[in-house]
């Protein structure tokens, strides 16, 4: 699998991350009928000119954040205000699509960072959910 070439170049993904396999969520930053490529970008792709956030380690910032629990997902847009004009997006990841691994913090127990390998296209395995007519049970 190739990666884009701003990944760092030792264990980036890590070694220890998982090979992606399951479904997944992530916030979409606009109201499209369905997501755009332009969801997908990591950290490091829309700010590649700064320098990377406290608590973040630069291999982290190359991939993108997704959770593993819709009913966390929808928690997060409930509390954090730049999450509450986003929609969610539900995806099946297989094996070809690079690879994750479960990276929580104390209000995202499912959250995990994803890497995607460069001739991948992630938007085709995502679509747009109305998160409040989901059955989160189904997760």
């Amino acid at each position: 699998m190739t990666y884009s070439k701003h990944f760092p170049p030792d264990d980036c993904p890590p070694s220890q991350s998982d090979i992606a396999s399951g479904q997944f969520y992530r916030f979409i930053k606009k109201a499209h009928l369905r997501p755009h490529p332009k969801d997908f970008l990591s950290w490091r792709q829309e700010f590649s000119d700064k320098e990377c956030p406290a608590g973040l380690s630069e291999c982290q910032a190359c991939g993108v954040s997704i959770h593993s629990s819709l009913d966390d997902a929808k928690n997060l847009s409930l509390r954090i205000p730049r999450f509450k004009n986003m929609k969610i997006a539900k995806g099946m990841l297989s094996g070809k699509l690079g690879r994750t691994k479960h990276t929580p913090s104390r209000h995202e127990k499912s959250h995990h960072t994803w890497w995607i390998p460069e001739d991948s296209e992630p938007c085709k395995v995502f679509e747009l959910i109305d998160a409040n007519k989901e059955d989160s049970t189904k997760t």
